[in-house]
C-alpha cells in the first residue's frame, strides 16, 4: 500500500518541477554560504604550512589537527561564523518543508511561497522542540555505549561498540525522530494544530500507522542512494568539470526526492483525515502560478 503513496508523491513532484528547482537553487546557495567560512579557515590554516606534499598524498587527520592547533584563533573564528550561518540554514529547512507541505496539499494546487510565509515561524519553533528528543537519544546512546565499552573489552569489542552499535543506533533513532517531525509539521500546517499539539501528535505517528513508516523508509532509501552515489562513481577520469556536473545532477535529484517525499506524506495524511482536505484557505491561487509550479 505504501508503494501507492510513494508513486503518487513522485507524480506530484514531477507535475511541479519548479518546486524541485526552488529547493535546488536554495540548497546550492545555502551550501555556498556554509562552505565559505570553512574554506577560508582551511585555506588560512594550510597557507605556508610546509605540508603541501603530505596533504596531496591523502587525508591525514593527525596532520590536520596539528595545523588547526597551531593556527591560533582560526578555529574559534570558524565556530563564531558558523553560529550565525547554521541558524539561517535551520530556519530555511523548517520554512521550506512547511512551504512544500502547503504547496502539495489539495492535489498540489497551493502556493509554496504563501505556505513558507504563513508557517515558517511556527515550523521553526516546532523544529526546536524536536531537538529535545534528539538530544535525549544522543545522550542515551552515549551512556549505553559507555557501559558496553566496559563490558566488551578488547579491540573487537571496541570495534563493535564504536563503529557498529553507536553509529547505527544514532542513525536509526534520529531517523525515527525525523519521521515524527515530518508528520508533526504536517499536523501543524494541514491539521491547523498548535505547536505543542503538533509536537505530541507527531510523536505518536510511528505507532499510528505502518504505512507512515513504510513511506518514510522508502524515500529514505532513495535519499541514501543519492547520498552515497558520488562515492561509488569514479570521476577522476573526467576531471573537475565532470565531477561538478555530476554533483549538480545529484543535488537536483536530492531536491526532487525531498519534494516527492513530502508529497507522499501529505497524500497519506489527507487520505487518513479526508475531512481536512476540504478545509482550504488558498483556493485563490492564480492559473499563472499553477502553470509556473510555485
Amino acid at each position: 500500500m505504501s508503494v501507492h503513496y510513494i508513486k503518487t508523491g513522485y507524480e506530484r513532484a514531477r507535475s511541479r518541477p519548479r518546486l524541485a528547482a526552488i529547493m535546488y537553487a536554495a540548497n546550492l546557495a545555502m551550501g555556498l554560504l556554509l562552505s565559505i567560512p570553512i574554506l577560508i579557515a582551511f585555506s588560512q590554516a594550510t597557507e605556508l604550512s610546509g605540508y603541501s606534499d603530505q596533504m596531496a598524498e591523502g587525508f591525514d587527520l593527525a596532520l590536520w589537527a596539528d595545523l588547526f592547533e597551531s593556527s591560533g584563533p582560526l578555529l574559534p573564528t570558524l565556530v563564531a561564523q558558523l553560529m550565525w550561518v547554521l541558524p539561517i540554514l535551520f530556519v530555511w529547512k523548517m520554512g521550506s518543508s512547511a512551504g512544500l507541505i502547503h504547496a502539495q496539499s489539495e492535489g498540489g494546487s497551493r502556493s509554496f511561497w504563501k505556505g513558507f510565509g504563513q508557517h515558517t515561524g511556527k515550523a521553526t519553533v516546532l523544529g526546536m522542540l524536536y531537538m529535545i528528543p534528539t538530544l535525549v537519544w544522543i545522550i542515551l546512546v552515549v551512556l549505553v555505549a559507555t557501559v558496553l565499552s566496559t563490558v566488551l573489552t578488547g579491540e573487537v569489542g571496541s570495534f563493535w561498540v564504536q563503529f557498529v552499535f553507536s553509529p547505527l543506533a544514532l542513525f536509526l533513532g534520529i531517523a525515527f525522530i525525523d519521521m515524527m517531525h515530518d508528520f508533526g509539521r504536517i499536523e501543524l500546517v494541514l491539521g491547523k494544530k498548535g505547536i505543542m499539539d503538533s509536537w505530541f501528535s507527531g510523536m505518536k505517528w510511528p505507532l499510528h500507522s505502518g504505512n507512515a513508516n513504510s513511506i518514510y523508509l522508502g524515500w529514505m532509501m532513495f535519499g541514501l542512494l543519492f547520498l552515497v552515489l558520488p562515492f561509488m562513481l569514479d570521476l577522476s577520469l573526467g576531471g573537475l568539470f565532470l565531477a561538478f556536473i555530476v554533483q549538480q545532477i545529484l543535488l537536483l535529484g536530492r531536491s526532487f526526492i525531498t519534494v516527492g517525499w513530502i508529497s507522499s506524506e501529505v497524500v497519506f495524511f489527507q487520505e487518513m483525515f479526508p475531512e481536512l482536505a476540504d478545509d482550504t484557505d488558498d483556493k485563490s491561487v492564480s492559473d499563472a502560478e499553477l502553470g509556473q509550479g510555485i
